[in-house]
C-alpha cells in the first residue's frame, strides 16, 4: 500500500504556525491591561520587582530576601515594571511572552519526536487552551517553568541521540536547568530528570573523566539551588496526593488522558522506546514528586508538564485519522480529504469537552475553573478601604492573616500584626514572636488577640475564608466582638467559586 505523506508543505505549514504565534499572543494579552487585583502569591513577586525598582536588588528595607528562591521572576518582573510602569499588567507580562514561546517550543519539540503535523496540531491545542492562556497571564514562575521543561526535553533528546558528546546540546540543557531554578524550586526537577534519562540512553559515555565531570556537576548544581532541593526532599513520607492529581485529570482532561495513555502504547508498538522513556519519565516523575514529595496540592505544580499530555494526544488524533483511512488506496487526495475531516471531527471533540479551550479571547479567566485551590478577591479594593481607614486615623493598627498582602498594597512595614497559628512550622519559619518578612508581630493564640485589642485604642483586622492557620477561636471571637466594615468574595463577577473576605474594625 501507498505510504500517505504525513508533512503539510513547508510553506502552508509556516502560515499556520505564525498565525497560532499572532493569535496566542493576543489571547493571552487581551483584558491583561484591566490590571485585575493580584492575588495572594502574585503579590509575593511584585513586592520584590518593587524592591528592585526602588533599591537595585530583591531585598526589603528589613533586609528580607529570598536568596536564589524566584530571583530570576523578580528581575524579569521588575524589568517590565521598569518599561510599562508598576502595575499589573507589568508584573504579569512577561508570563504573557514565556507562554508565545511555550506554542513555539511545543512545536519544536513535537517536530523533532514526530512530524510536522503532530507540531502544528499540538501549537494549535496549546494555543487554545484555557489553563494555557489563564498561567501565561499570571506573575508567578509557572509558565516559565513549563517553557524550560519542554526545551529542555528538546535539548535532552538532541543530545542522547548524538553518536559523540555534543557541547551544545548539553549546555543548552544545563541553562534549561538553571534558568527553571532560578524562577522556582520545582526547576531543579528538570537536571535530575534529564541525570536519569542520560544514562538510560548514554550510559557508555559516562567514562572516567565523564564521570567526575557528571559527578562535578551534579554535586555543583546540588549545592547552589540547596533550598530548593531540601524544600522537596525534606517532605518525603510527609504525603500522598496522588488521589487529587488524579481527579484534576481525569475529571477535567479525560480525552487527554485516554489519547495520552493511547500515545503511549503506540510508541511501544512502534518500537519508539526513546520518545516512550521521554514521556515517561517528564510525565510520571512530576506525578511522583507532586504526589509524594511535595505535600501540597495545587495543580500549578503539574502545570510544567501539561504539553507532554498535549504532544501524546496531538500525536494519537493523527494517529487515529490515519488509521480511517488506512484501506483507501485512491485517489490521493479523497484520501488525504477524508482523513483531515476525521482528524477534524476529533479534535472538536476533544476541545468541546468539559469547555477547556476556547475559540474567542476572554477578559478574565479563573484560575479554579478546574479545581477549588486559590482564593480570587479583588485585594486591591479591600486594601484601598483599609489604606483610607489607617491614613485617617494614625493611631490605628493593622492585623491580618496574610504577610505579603499589606506589603504590596499599603507598603512596607504597614501590618503590624499577624495571626498565625502556633505549630513547627512557624517555630521554623519565624524568629521569635516576629514575621521575617513583614516584621510584624506574631498573635498565637486568643489570650493574645483580647490582650492587644484592650491594649490599643483602635485598628482593622484584614481575615479571609481561605487561611487554616489562625489560631484556634479567633476568628469566632472576632465575628462576634468586633464591627464589620466591609466584606468582599470575589474579583470578577461571575466566578466557579466565591471566597469571602472580611474587614473587622474596634475603637472607630
Amino acid at each position: 500500500m501507498k505510504k500517505i505523506s504525513s508533512n503539510i508543505k513547508p510553506l502552508i505549514s509556516k502560515i499556520i504556525f505564525s498565525f497560532l504565534i499572532i493569535i496566542g499572543f493576543l489571547y493571552r494579552i487581551y483584558g491583561l491591561n484591566n490590571n485585575h487585583s493580584f492575588w495572594t502569591d502574585e503579590n509575593h513577586v511584585a513586592i520584590f520587582a518593587r524592591a528592585i525598582l526602588e533599591r537595585g536588588k530583591p531585598i526589603l528595607l528589613n533586609d528580607y530576601s529570598t536568596d536564589t528562591y524566584q530571583w530570576l521572576q523578580y528581575w524579569l518582573s521588575a524589568i517590565s515594571a521598569r518599561i510599562f510602569g508598576l502595575n499589573e499588567f507589568a508584573i504579569r507580562f512577561p508570563s504573557v511572552i514565556f507562554g508565545i514561546l511555550t506554542i513555539w517550543a511545543v512545536y519544536l519539540l513535537a517536530k523533532e519526536l514526530f512530524d510536522k503535523n503532530v507540531a502544528l496540531l499540538s501549537a494549535f491545542l496549546i494555543t487554545f487552551s484555557k489553563i494555557e492562556i489563564l498561567w501565561s497571564r499570571q506573575a508567578r514562575p509557572y509558565q516559565a517553568l513549563q517553557l524550560f521543561f519542554i526545551l529542555g526535553a528538546w535539548f535532552l533528546y538532541k543530545l542522547t541521540k548524538e553518536e559523540k558528546f555534543n557541547w551544545r546540546y548539553s549546555l543548552g540543557f544545563l541553562c534549561c536547568s538553571i534558568f527553571a531554578s532560578l524562577m522556582h524550586g520545582l526547576g531543579v526537577v528538570i537536571f535530575f530528570i534529564g541525570f536519569i534519562y542520560f544514562l538510560i540512553f548514554k550510559a557508555s559515555w559516562f567514562k572516567k573523566k565523564w564521570m567526575l565531570l557528571g559527578v562535578f556537576l551534579f554535586v555543583l548544581f546540588s549545592w547552589v539551588f540547596k533550598i530548593q532541593i531540601f524544600s522537596i526532599v525534606s517532605r518525603i513520607g510527609d504525603a500522598n496526593t496522588l488521589f487529587y492529581y488524579r481527579i484534576f485529570l481525569t475529571h477535567n482532561y479525560l480525552p487527554l488522558c485516554i489519547l495520552t495513555f493511547l500515545g503511549f502504547f503506540l510508541l511501544f508498538r512502534q518500537k519508539n522506546y526513546r520518545e516512550l522513556v521521554l514521556f515517561f519519565i517528564f510525565l510520571g516523575g512530576q506525578l511522583i514528586i507532586d504526589s509524594f514529595l511535595i505535600g501540597k496540592t495545587f495543580v500549578r505544580y503539574f502545570y510544567p508538564t501539561f504539553p507532554f499530555l498535549i504532544l501524546l494526544s496531538a500525536f494519537s488524533l493523527l494517529e487515529i485519522s490515519k488509521y480511517f483511512v488506512s484501506f483507501l488506496e485512491r485517489p490521493k487526495y479523497l484520501v488525504l480529504f477524508i482523513k483531515y475531516i476525521v482528524l477534524f471531527i476529533l479534535v472538536f471533540l476533544v476541545m468541546n469537552f468539559g469547555y477547556k479551550f476556547t475559540f474567542w479571547p476572554q477578559q478574565s479567566y479563573s484560575l479554579n475553573e478546574d479545581m477549588q485551590e486559590i482564593p480570587e478577591v479583588d485585594w486591591k479594593k479591600i486594601y484601598n478601604f483599609v489604606g483610607e481607614k489607617l491614613n485617617n486615623n494614625h493611631d490605628s493598627i493593622l492585623i491580618a492573616n496574610w504577610n505579603d498582602l499589606p506589603i504590596w498594597y499599603l507598603g512596607e512595614g504597614s501590618l503590624d500584626y499577624l495571626l498565625r497559628e502556633e505549630n513547627p512550622f512557624t517555630k521554623n519559619t519565624f524568629i521569635g514572636i516576629q514575621d521575617t518578612l513583614s516584621e510584624s508581630k506574631l498573635i498565637f493564640n486568643l489570650t493574645e488577640m483580647k490582650r492587644i485589642i484592650t491594649k490599643e485604642k483602635r485598628g482593622l483586622v484584614v481575615i479571609d475564608s481561605w487561611d487554616d492557620r489562625i489560631p484556634d477561636g479567633v476568628r469566632e471571637y472576632i465575628k462576634n466582638n468586633l464591627k464589620k466594615e466591609l466584606e468582599i468574595d470575589r474579583l470578577y463577577s461571575i466566578q466557579p467559586r466565591y471566597w469571602p473576605v472580611e474587614v473587622y474594625s474596634w475603637g472607630f
